[in-house]
């Protein structure tokens, strides 16, 4: 059960355990850093960004596990369901990136 689990959904799994880590960094660390790179300013309201940041990328990693166990289901659906929630998150992340500069 668990090999066959895996053989499907392994990846998005891992994808949306590193989603998660970054939450982690963002949310609880405040490390803006780690998704931002060396180069940016910091935002106006770090901790707004941090919160708003984190929250996109707890929504990002429920997508990715939606779409391993949706891989074991129907490929095509979970393929579909993955690029409209990609769509919908760099819509999100450039409101979020406009609200806070």
């Amino acid at each position: 059960m668990l090999e066959q689990f895996l053989h499907f959904a392994g990846i998005p799994t891992l994808i949306g355990l590193v989603a998660l880590y970054f939450a982690y960094r963002v949310m609880v660390l405040k490390d803006i850093k780690a998704i931002r790179g060396k180069g940016k300013p910091e935002p106006k309201d770090k901790e707004g960004y941090c919160r708003d940041a984190g929250r996109l990328l707890i929504f990002f990693a429920v997508g990715t596990f939606l779409m391993g166990v949706l891989e074991s289901i129907n490929a095509v659906a979970a393929l579909v369901q993955i690029v409209v929630w990609v769509v919908v998150l760099f819509v999100l992340w450039k409101k979020l990136e406009d609200k806070y500069e």
